[in-house]
């Protein structure tokens, strides 16, 4: 890109920040009153040899999230209406009135955990309830790897993704977090890549307290998602590949006190980490590509990772998901497969759009934070690109 390119590029930005500052709201509901110390928590792998109970408590508040992604919103423009998101992790349970009809390839799931990720992605709106999917029009493809326990290795991750391609799906959700790559995961996302699927993979991994790059998050192509807590600062630490580098990811999103479906009924639970805030860029993706079909996967990707707002919370430099930015603002002209982010044409809905309003748990405090272009964004991207060309 050339430097007036660039300088108008981020003119522009600055001056789209302006606007949104402008139309910043800064009110949202404490996510201490929002999830119920009540709710039994998932993960993605069991601590017990029991499998996960069903849950009793349902929350009929509205969640944090909703305005902390300004989703209602989002969804006023798209519901995700003709896409399929493939869960790759444990089965997904569709016994919820909220999924009820959703699920192809539904099963049991011991963990919870791709029940949990499958609500965050499209759950119904259901009475008495205040969780809604951030595509609550998208299906979603269950494609099971994990063992009872909830482990998997990247020959199951390669797998699933393959499966995922072939079964229709027009994004990936890939709910578990593996350290170590191999040839077949490789080739597997070469085979999303074709295509024109996108994946979206949590970008750590954790191993005895340490914080490893997670595959496929490393690849260029894929998504790579961390987690926000409540306050906006990163939840998990700077994953590390295996040579000690810190590796960036693309995407920051909600990943504490987060509240979805628990297996086995209509009951709710509360679930964190990178998988979880990866959920919530899979449905913004499905959002995308439901109002934009004619985006390709890799024009997705980078139209959630250009509109995203620049971090609060020093998430290692990371965009924090934007999804009223992704469907609103317009790329600019393209050269080949490279997005050239010189314009963007923000298209504001008559109602002010929302800034990045997170609440703090525990307190009434609010951070709010103002967006900027995504420059920054897209130069960690390119960087990602030619780290795994040479590696």
């Amino acid at each position: 890109m050339s430097n007036g390119a660039e300088r108008k590029r981020l003119r522009f930005g600055a001056g789209v920040c302006l606007t949104a500052a402008l139309f910043l709201v800064a009110a949202a509901p404490a996510a201490a009153d929002q999830v119920a110390p009540a709710l039994p928590q998932v993960a993605p792998e069991l601590v017990g040899d029991e499998c996960v109970p069903s849950s009793e408590e349902t929350v009929d508040q509205e969640l944090w999230t909703e305005n902390a992604l300004g989703l209602p919103r989002a969804r006023s423009a798209s519901s995700g209406a003709g896409t399929t998101v493939a869960v790759v992790g444990s089965a997904v349970d569709d016994s919820s009135a909220a999924l009820k009809g959703v699920v192809e390839g539904a099963g049991e799931d011991c963990t919870g955990f791709g029940t949990f990720l499958a609500g965050i992605v499209a759950a119904r709106p259901q009475p008495d309830s205040g969780l809604v999917g951030v595509a609550p029009e998208a299906r979603v493809l269950s494609v099971p790897v994990t063992d009872d326990w909830g482990g998997a290795d990247a020959d199951a991750v390669a797998e699933g993704i393959t499966d995922a391609v072939f079964g229709g799906a027009d994004v990936v959700l890939v709910g578990v977090a593996v350290p170590l790559g191999s040839s077949g995961l490789e080739a597997a996302v070469d085979t999303a890549v074709e295509e024109d699927v996108l994946v979206v993979a949590p970008s750590t991994a954790m191993v005895q307290r340490d914080a490893y790059a997670a595959v496929p998050a490393t690849r260029s192509e894929v998504l790579g998602v961390t987690a926000t807590g409540t306050e906006g600062a990163p939840l998990m630490p700077p994953p590390a590949t295996a040579d000690g580098r810190i590796s960036a990811p693309d995407l920051s999103a909600p990943g504490q006190s987060v509240m979805s479906l628990a297996p086995g009924g209509d009951g709710h639970a509360v679930a964190e980490g990178d998988a979880v805030a990866a959920a919530f860029v899979a449905g913004v993706a499905a959002l995308v590509r439901s109002h934009d079909p004619g985006l390709s996967a890799a024009q997705t990707a980078e139209r959630l990772v250009l509109s995203a707002y620049p971090d609060a919370g020093a998430a290692f430099g990371t965009g924090f998901l934007d999804p009223v930015g992704a469907l609103t603002r317009q790329m600019g002209p393209r050269s080949g497969d490279a997005v050239e982010a010189e314009q963007f044409a923000l298209d504001l809905p008559r109602e002010p759009t929302r800034g990045r309003v997170m609440a703090v748990v525990g307190g009434t405090a609010l951070l709010v934070t103002i967006c900027a272009v995504g420059a920054a964004a897209v130069r960690r991207r390119r960087a990602k690109a030619e780290a795994a060309a040479t590696a």
